[in-house]
């Protein structure tokens, strides 16, 4: 049902025929939506959305100078809040599933059915609704890219997920608990971790320490510090990073790293709040807040597979934080982008180069699994190799490639597909190729697998069923 707190709602309709424009009006009018605007045109659909309350926009697709999917690419990089309604003559369900992926709410094939119509308006409606009430409790513009704390500035979004990450941040940040940060390889966990300090408002120092290649001597003695003498070469007496961060935060990277040795040191540093200097019986005091980050699922680890052990894993997670992956908050990507480009021209003592709107689209599309770090090397490669001040999109197909020194007639001739298979693949030998790729992922899993893919288990378990019975990759999958 429709309330009149949805009536009042703006509705934007989208369409380069003026025909389709009055149809849709007069039919939004019947149903009591009373602040219906029509356009025309469709590159004007940011600048009208500007002024606009928490609207919901009806798309054509196939319109003159810019076509409704590269609206809504646009659209879900600066308006992500914004629900979106496709309406179009084209029933391939190539183009609808391309426009849900982009972030269209609903998709609708002309001639329109009015139960279908009304469902879409209701739930567009409620949506927006609600993500715009919920934003604004918690303080959040969808407009801005400011946040009210300096200590996020160095974190470059503008989505809803970081910023809900960010309220989080500030709710647990003097609580002095352990704090656990979870994510992808590159996803900015450090960053994370920094703000926690700053927001803090800890007096002692941010100390960062990256795990993953310490030995169960050589992490001791990093954290704890040591004695005089206490082994060949120890002439003196070295104190220890927690020491270091004193009245701070220390910052434990990789953690899901940890032999089971230090993991038992760990949870007594938890639990005691002393620890022992390597070579000496007097215990010392931990005075630093301890915060933690892993690329793995630490849960899973501590449960099913049991290389984690459960009780330190729920002493670290008192505070949990999980960051989202860059592909799950596409609308930053261009703020990326510009940032790095000035940050890498400023490093070469280059000019700041432009990026050309197909070169950014390459980037949106891109899934990115190495997230921001992966952007970065693309970012910095491109700004050096660009000429004449403008990056080009043949710079950026390179690398999504694998290309690291192709020359202009080569991107020519060829696309990245052609440069990865070697010739232009079927649409079998892609999906092969998705699947292999998701199963190398997720180390053969076929439940991760699926959900990358965005199947079932089941349709991905029947498809490999189907497959040649000599590849041995799907010879050897973990059901899940």
């Amino acid at each position: 049902m429709i309330t009149e707190k949805m009536k009042h709602c703006p509705i934007l309709l989208v369409d380069d025929e003026p025909a389709e424009l009055e149809a849709y009006s007069l039919l939004l009018n019947s149903m009591g939506m009373n602040n219906v605007k029509t356009l025309s045109d469709s590159r004007r659909v940011l600048a009208t959305l500007e002024n606009m309350q928490s609207p919901v926009l009806f798309l054509d697709l196939n319109m003159p100078h810019m076509s409704g999917q590269e609206v809504l690419r646009e659209l879900k990089s600066s308006k992500p809040q914004i629900p979106v309604i496709i309406v179009t003559a084209d029933s391939e369900i190539e183009t609808a599933v391309e426009c849900l992926k982009l972030g269209a709410q609903d998709y609708l094939v002309k001639p329109i059915d009015l139960k279908m119509f009304s469902s879409a308006l209701r739930n567009a409606l409620e949506i927006g609704l609600l993500r715009n009430e919920v934003m604004s409790l918690k303080g959040i513009s969808f407009g801005s890219r400011e946040y009210t704390n300096r200590a996020f500035d160095r974190i470059i979004t503008k989505s809803p997920l970081m910023f809900g990450l960010f309220q989080y941040i500030e709710s647990i940040a003097t609580s002095g608990l352990p704090t656990l940060i979870l994510g992808e390889t590159g996803s900015g966990k450090e960053l994370i971790a920094k703000a926690i300090h700053e927001v803090s408002g800890l007096p002692g120092e941010f100390v960062a320490v990256d795990i993953s290649g310490l030995d169960d001597a050589l992490l001791s003695d990093t954290l704890f510090g040591h004695a005089r003498g206490a082994y060949t070469g120890a002439d003196s007496i070295r104190a220890g990073m927690i020491e270091k961060a004193a009245d701070g935060t220390i910052f434990l990277d990789e953690i899901g790293d940890l032999s089971e040795i230090s993991q038992v040191k760990l949870l007594r540093l938890l639990q005691e709040k002393i620890y022992y200097p390597l070579g000496s019986d007097q215990p010392k005091q931990c005075q630093a807040r301890i915060i933690t980050a892993a690329n793995k699922d630490l849960s899973k680890l501590a449960g099913q597979e049991g290389e984690f052990r459960m009780d330190l894993y729920y002493r670290l997670s008192t505070h949990l934080i999980k960051v989202p992956p860059l592909r799950e908050r596409k609308e930053d990507i261009p703020l990326l982008v510009e940032h790095l480009i000035a940050s890498g021209a400023k490093d070469m003592n280059k000019a700041v180069p432009t990026i050309s709107p197909k070169a950014m689209s390459l980037l949106i599309q891109h899934p990115f699994w190495g997230n921001v770090r992966e952007l970065k090397a693309y970012i910095s490669d491109a700004v050096a190799r660009c000429t004449h001040g403008h990056i080009q999109d043949h710079l950026i197909a390179d690398r999504l490639a694998g290309g690291t020194s192709l020359g202009r007639s080569d991107i020519v001739r060829t696309n990245p597909l052609e440069a990865l298979f070697g010739h232009f693949p079927t649409l079998e030998e892609l999906a092969d190729y998705a699947v292999d790729t998701a199963l190398s992922a997720t180390d053969n899993n076929q439940s991760q697998a699926a959900g990358l893919l965005g199947v079932s288990r089941q349709a991905l378990h029947k498809r490999l069923k189907k497959r040649n019975p000599v590849s041995t990759l799907a010879d050897n999958v973990n059901q899940g």
